[in-house]
């Protein structure tokens, strides 16, 4: 096979994990991003073991800049526990969950980056033309016409690749919103999720001491802050247990905040613009799988470029669609059924959750998807 011209539009997690890829598979690749600087802060991320197994068959390895989660507790807000994930066998290859910066994660992808792929810092991608033979992209930066055989559009939830493909697309709203931020680890020696009436708390310890935190609240679309500390005592002051020791080392409001949006279905593209990643199909983060899918994705569009270019949308999809779906929905269930306000409804759910096959049932649907793609021939 010919080796391709591809320009990535977005060098996020799934953008240069889509690099390393395509020019494992013998293709040259351009790495077009907005920003001029890779980022230097943000929230934290747990790479679940399908994302783990994917990188390590890229030869990416995390665990430097990773701390290992050897367990992960859901809790209610009484602080009864619902599951306890534990690794099958801790000490086997990329069995447990790791969890690391989001910037840390950058930087290891930017690391394990060739010279041979080309990296451009800000450039934005304003226009892109699929002619059939060849994809023609504009920058907001210069006025030159760059002409490339494949794109890959892997910039984001508001993809500007996504746009020129198929026009604006709504995005629909959870009823949720997040805030997100990292602070010195008061203690916490495992991750641990706490669902309670419209909120969730989650706490993940990182390296270095330092701690991953994310805060759940059903809230309409730009809802005013809460506020600090008062107004956030307030909305999630039901929480009881381990994870409310996270409000004894906040000292200050969450410095980020998303209302937490997706795309209602997935998109993949055309014959010669191809998405990844959150911009093909955005979900919410409560399986903590963005990521990881936007690196399945990644290596699927590489495998579905073996023949060429030519039919490749349709390897893709077929390659990604049934499983994106899948995780999709089932987040999107997750973020309903863990905010549910009826006390009746909540004890259901907690005894179907506490059922010692469940945990392993979850497991088992995130891995196996992921070692099936790596088998692929």
């Amino acid at each position: 096979m010919k080796p391709l011209d591809i320009l990535v539009a977005g060098g996020g997690i799934g953008g240069l994990t889509a690099a390393l890829a395509l020019h494992r598979a013998g293709h040259h690749v351009t790495v077009a991003e907005r920003s001029p600087h890779p980022p230097a802060s943000g929230a934290g991320i747990i790479l679940a073991p399908n994302a783990l197994h994917v990188l390590a068959a890229l030869d990416v390895d995390v665990t430097e800049r990773s701390h290992q989660l050897t367990s992960f507790d859901l809790v209610n807000a009484e602080g009864s526990v619902l599951q306890r994930l534990r690794p099958q066998h801790p000490t086997g290859h990329h069995d447990a969950s790791r969890s690391l910066s989001r910037p840390a994660l950058h930087t290891v992808l930017h690391e394990h980056l060739p010279d041979a792929v080309r990296l451009l810092q800000g450039r934005t991608v304003t226009s892109v033309r699929d002619t059939g033979t060849a994809v023609e992209v504009r920058f907001a930066e210069d006025t030159a016409a760059h002409v490339h055989d494949l794109v890959v559009g892997a910039d984001g939830l508001r993809s500007t690749v996504r746009e020129q493909l198929t026009g604006p697309r709504p995005l629909r709203y959870s009823g949720t919103t997040c805030w997100r931020g990292i602070t010195d680890n008061p203690g916490f020696t495992g991750a641990v999720e706490s669902w309670g009436p419209g909120t969730r708390i989650g706490a993940v310890p990182l390296p270095g001491a330092q701690l991953y935190y994310y805060l759940v609240a059903t809230a309409p679309r730009r809802a005013p802050e809460p506020d600090w500390p008062e107004g956030f005592h307030r909305v999630f002051g039901r929480h009881r247990g381990e994870p409310a020791r996270l409000f004894d080392v906040l000292t200050a409001a969450p410095p980020l905040r998303h209302d937490l949006e997706e795309l209602d279905a997935p998109v993949w593209g055309s014959e010669r613009v191809l998405l990844l990643g959150d911009a093909a199909h955005a979900i919410t983060p409560n399986q903590g799988q963005g990521a990881a899918m936007a690196i399945e994705d990644a290596y699927a569009l590489a495998l579905s470029l073996r023949p060429g270019a030519d039919g490749a949308l349709t390897r893709y999809r077929s390659l990604r669609h049934r499983r994106v779906r899948r995780m999709q929905l089932t987040s999107r269930h997750i973020g309903s059924i863990s905010h549910w306000h009826n006390r009746p409804a909540r004890a259901l759910r907690d005894t179907a959750l506490r059922l010692p096959f469940a945990a392993s049932r979850q497991h088992r649907a995130l891995v196996a998807p992921a070692l099936a793609l790596l088998r692929t021939p």
